[in-house]
């Protein structure tokens, strides 16, 4: 080999020797790149996930507020004239709302969830917000006369998660016809 032949092949060692710690320098730098994308899809995806769980206890709070109003207008609707009269005359009623033995007179205690798996309390307080009188509706009883009257009566709906320290509130207002002794009517 002459001279410019060898200096050729040198000179091509040289240059792959470079190359070889060039390529390892690029396959470090693609790595760290991969993994910060890898750790921002990470971050993206726990906080997604974070939101989604919001997002459900939210609802699933607001719906047991809703189920305690339900449940205490369905006690009302199911009231007799006399009922109705001795449950709203001049008291509020508190009803709990269990998933075990229904719904409970009162104020819910520690263990009175109304899931079974004790993460949610909802209960209900129902009151008289006044009446109306229904024009011409004078109903005569013997011994006493009486009127028909539309009660108003509010019903506030409070749900708790205690595990994620999250409430709901809700007022609902409903009517509720009845007879109304005419003598506490001014």
């Amino acid at each position: 080999m002459t001279g410019t032949g060898f200096n050729r092949m040198e000179n091509k060692k040289v240059w792959l020797s470079r190359q070889r710690g060039a390529a390892l320098l690029v396959a470090l730098a693609v790595l760290i790149l991969v993994s910060l994308l890898g750790l921002a899809a990470m971050r993206s995806s726990i906080f997604s996930a974070k939101v989604a769980t919001g997002l459900q206890t939210d609802a699933m709070v607001f719906e047991a507020a809703e189920t305690a109003i339900t449940d205490a207008y369905n006690g009302l609707s199911g009231f007799s004239n006399e009922e109705l009269y001795a449950a709203i005359g001049s008291t509020s009623t508190e009803r709990c709302v269990r998933s075990l033995g229904g719904a409970l007179n009162g104020r819910c205690g520690a263990g009175d969830f109304m899931d079974e798996r004790g993460l949610l309390k909802a209960e209900s307080l129902s009151y008289l917000a006044g009446f109306q009188a229904i024009p011409n509706s004078q109903v005569s009883v013997s011994g006493g006369g009486g009127v028909f009257v539309d009660y108003r009566v509010d019903i506030l709906g409070e749900s708790q998660m205690p595990s994620y320290n999250i409430a709901n509130y809700h007022v609902q207002e409903t009517l509720k016809r009845g007879i109304k002794p005419g003598s506490e009517i001014e």
